[in-house]
């Protein structure tokens, strides 16, 4: 069960990640207001300079009705009805940077584009009446409607995206960009996905310590499991997150994986801890040692130990330097971030009882944590072990390791 919390509490958040970031690449339509009277007023305009060309020069100087036909090249059409009135008054207020009702706010880009354009998908009413004028050609087409007794011009443009609009370190580059319920339409949900392997970690049975028996407080289970969750889920995450989509990090970012995957997959050497931690229990009896763990009960008798000795575990240099090599390579926030979990990696310890057993194999007892605190009850099964005679060393011996020694027992 323990194992079990753990595979689905990483599983589900590391699906919310790949559901945040899967892009949708379906086509749009980008409708927009078109003033062409002001349009025509700033013909041969760049940049706040005008630069008038013969052609430049011809078009301000056409009547505004053959300016129209001249710029819209056949392509204007004319269309009625509620849904693009509605279109139409909302569009004239994201091009004049005011206030949209609170149903078209949604179809704004997210990157706030100052040009003022709505998003629609193609089978969305208004814009669903279009189909027949995108069918043969994707040139934009230009719409005109009456409201008030006047003309109101609009540009409809269809638009489809492809994996070649991400860029590494950009994510999505393609301008405007689209709002998020259409580019990202699994964002709103992965929260809840999130929460839901929260939800089952914390409501799934947790194990009945042994009457008796020396076991790690739960607090220090469930720090385990934060402390996995922040090496691991960054790192897994950071190839989509540069990416800026799921399926585009396999076919644009791949490379990415080659170097922040090995780390998460470090990261969930902990998850591993954690299940031991949270299985484990230790009960001295007048002649042997019981050890509960994910596999069940083990009995160590005395007589089957040679000696036992303090040790201290320290991370390998090969993992810090790793870590270091991921933390430079991030960019902001999360630079900072990773940057300090190289640092706490870097000088991490703890440390543990190993107990040589007359076979040659040891057995770990984990009993300190990075501060030194005693964690498990060090006093009681150091006194057992004196108590039955197994013999002391008193030299504190080093050891660089993942601490998998930590979580097996030997057989």
């Amino acid at each position: 069960m323990e194992l079990w919390r753990r595979v689905i509490l990483l599983g589900l958040v590391f699906a919310a990640v790949l559901i945040a970031l899967f892009a949708s690449l379906s086509p749009v339509v980008l409708v927009r207001h078109v003033d062409f009277a002001e349009k025509q007023k700033n013909e041969g305009s760049y940049m706040g300079v005008r630069l008038m060309t013969e052609r430049t020069t011809r078009l301000a100087g056409l009547p505004l009705h053959d300016y129209i036909a001249e710029t819209t090249k056949g392509r204007l059409y004319d269309v009625e009805g509620p849904g693009w009135a509605a279109a139409a008054e909302n569009a004239l207020a994201a091009a004049k940077n005011r206030p949209l009702a609170k149903d078209w706010q949604r179809r704004l880009p997210s990157d706030k584009y100052p040009m003022g354009v709505l998003f629609f998908r193609p089978d969305e009413p208004p814009v669903n009446q279009l189909a027949p004028l995108f069918a043969g050609s994707r040139d934009p087409v230009y719409l005109r409607l009456q409201t008030a007794g006047q003309s109101v011009y609009l540009k409809a443009e269809y638009r489809t995206y492809s994996s070649e609009d991400f860029r590494l370190g950009s994510g999505f580059t393609n301008t405007p960009t689209p709002p998020t319920d259409f580019l990202f339409p699994g964002r709103k949900w992965s929260p809840w996905v999130a929460a839901a392997g929260l939800a089952l970690y914390i409501v799934l049975p947790w194990p009945r310590r042994p009457a008796g028996a020396l076991a790690y407080r739960r607090w220090r289970v469930v720090l385990c499991d934060v402390a996995a969750l922040i090496l691991t889920v960054p790192f897994f995450a950071f190839p989509f997150l540069i990416t800026g989509g799921t399926v585009q990090a396999f076919i644009v970012g791949w490379p990415l994986f080659f170097f922040f995957w090995p780390i998460a997959f470090i990261g969930l050497l902990l998850v591993r801890l954690a299940v031991w931690y949270s299985s484990f229990a230790l009960l001295p009896l007048p002649d042997r040692l019981r050890i509960w763990g994910p596999r069940g009960e083990r009995d160590f008798p005395f007589a089957d130990m040679d000696f036992f000795q303090p040790v201290v575990v320290r991370p390998p240099k090969w993992l810090i330097a790793l870590s270091w090599l991921g933390a430079l390579s991030g960019k902001g926030s999360s630079r900072i971030g990773a940057a300090g979990r190289a640092m706490i990696l870097g000088s991490s310890q703890w440390g543990c009882l190993a107990v040589r057993l007359k076979n040659g194999k040891d057995l770990f007892i984990s009993i300190t944590d990075q501060l030194g605190t005693d964690t498990l009850g060090a006093d009681e099964i150091v006194g057992a072990l004196q108590k039955a005679g197994v013999r002391e060393v008193d030299e504190v011996k080093e050891i660089r390791s993942l601490g998998l020694e930590m979580v097996r027992l030997p057989e």
